[in-house]
């Protein structure tokens, strides 16, 4: 257990102290980290600026469900990004091993709970959201008060 967090928590420069080169750790996931964070940037950018409208038109539910997909990614990705800096950096405290990880469990748990969600509670908001669009079209709405008008005299 020891060594985990002894492997976890030391920074690249120490841990390059270590072996024979002597030179900083190197990170070999530099490329596949910019793809994910650069689709995930483009998917949130073109989502906010024509996506929405163009992928979903008129359906409530679905907009509301990528809304929140997209919240909850957008966190995601900054931090992504601020993590890969400090990375490439070499900052002290952030680019520990630990923070990687950490991201990267955020990332797992995320996706399961989008997997999850879709598998078994989107089924049950679709059939409300059915219901509700057949009430609206069956049930007249209610009239709303009319201001009372004064009588000519």
């Amino acid at each position: 257990m020891q060594n985990l967090i002894s492997w976890l928590f030391t920074d690249p420069v120490t841990a390059g102290a270590n072996t024979p080169s002597g030179k900083p750790e190197t990170f070999h996931f530099y490329v596949p980290w910019i793809i994910f964070l650069s689709v995930t940037t483009l998917a949130y950018i073109y989502y906010q600026a024509e996506g929405r409208k163009r992928f979903f038109g008129s359906h409530a539910l679905n907009k509301y469900q990528m809304d929140r997909f997209m919240k909850g990614l957008l966190p995601i990705w900054l931090v992504g990004w601020a993590l890969l800096g400090a990375r490439y950096a070499e900052m002290f405290l952030l680019s520990d091993r630990a923070w990687r990880y950490a991201w990267a469990i955020w990332v797992v748990i995320f996706g399961l709970y989008w997997l999850y969600h879709l598998a078994f509670r989107y089924a049950g908001d679709l059939n409300w959201y059915r219901h509700q669009r057949l009430k609206e079209r069956y049930m007249p709405k209610p009239r709303g008060k009319k201001a009372a008008r004064a009588g000519s005299r």
